[in-house]
């Protein structure tokens, strides 16, 4: 009896470790991994996407690892991922977040790259995530009303649109333009058939014309040269005597100058020749004494001078 019951406590026992075992095997399990050589890689995403610790993460479709840590960081997400071999892994490879299934789930796919050099495990590999079902069906949601007023506006453009080719008399004319055109057309087709000949020699006379011209230019090339060396000669010449008349219109403006100031002075001064100018008096007075000397001079011619002199005494 007594060994009975001590082998019903190691069932119990065993049982019970059993259980605890499994418990944390279920617990832990999932951040445990048993492949030999696994190596970590980190890749930012600008969001998580909804992907969880432990899903899976395929390099071309091939699973090699899983999601080891899911965290924000400086504004977007920051991922862990052990693979079991990143040999094939290159510097431009690339990673996305997708689908599992349609039913739910979501993995981490990796595109290796092509650049031939290893991707160094110290660097972060850039990530993308794609919009899933939610996402298209929230966009969706957001455009409706745009694609609504979209599709009133074409049904506005295709009523006008019907309105105006059931006008007869814009359809007359529109028939009319590519009437006019078409004759346009023909026309000018039967113009240059009928001088395709004429046209063709004013094309050569131009060209011939163009080839005389050259050949005028070449042979009277040095002639040209020479007049442009006269021409030259002559326009410094004239520079030369511009710059003589300029320097005599300098002078002559300063005698002008001159001439203002004396007269200036004249007019305004007090001296002899302003009063003989400007003094009535003074002219009258001049006047009178030269009509005198005159009588006196006249009077001298008729008669004489009487000159009686003494000399020694007093009279």
């Amino acid at each position: 009896m007594k060994n009975n019951r001590s082998k019903e406590i190691q069932v119990g026992a065993v049982t019970i470790l059993a259980v605890i075992l499994l418990v944390l095997g279920f617990t832990f399990g999932k951040n445990l991994s048993i492949t030999p050589k696994s190596q970590l890689i980190k890749i930012r995403f600008p969001n998580s996407a909804g992907i969880q610790i432990a899903e899976p993460v395929v390099v071309n479709g091939v699973k090699r690892g899983t999601v080891r840590e899911v965290r924000n960081d400086q504004g977007s997400v920051l991922i862990s991922v052990e693979l079991a071999n990143s040999k094939d892994i290159m510097s431009d490879a690339t990673a996305k977040i997708t689908l599992l299934e349609i039913t739910g789930g979501k993995k981490i796919e990796i595109t290796p790259g092509t650049s031939g050099t290893a991707f160094n495990l110290a660097n972060e590999m850039p990530g993308k995530t794609p919009p899933d079902l939610s996402e298209l069906v929230s966009i969706i949601g957001e455009v409706s009303s745009d694609a609504i007023n979209l599709i009133r506006n074409l049904d506005t453009i295709s009523s006008n649109i019907s309105t105006i080719t059931s006008d007869e008399k814009f359809i007359s004319g529109v028939k009319k333009t590519i009437s006019n055109a078409e004759e346009l057309s023909t026309n000018l087709n039967e113009f240059f058939a009928d001088n395709r000949a004429s046209l063709q020699k004013s094309l050569n006379d131009i060209n011939y014309l163009t080839s005389e011209l050259k050949v005028a230019v070449q042979t009277n090339s040095p002639k040209i040269n020479n007049i442009v060396d006269d021409l030259q000669r002559t326009i410094t010449d004239a520079r030369g005597f511009i710059g003589a008349a300029d320097s005599v219109m300098t002078d002559a403006r300063v005698l002008i100058d001159n001439l203002n100031m004396v007269m200036t002075e004249i007019k305004s001064g007090d001296g002899f020749v302003n009063k003989i100018i400007y003094d009535k008096e003074l002219a009258m007075q001049l006047d009178s004494t030269v009509k005198n000397l005159g009588i006196f001079l006249n009077m001298v011619k008729e008669n004489g001078v009487n000159v009686n002199l003494r000399l020694g005494t007093r009279p």
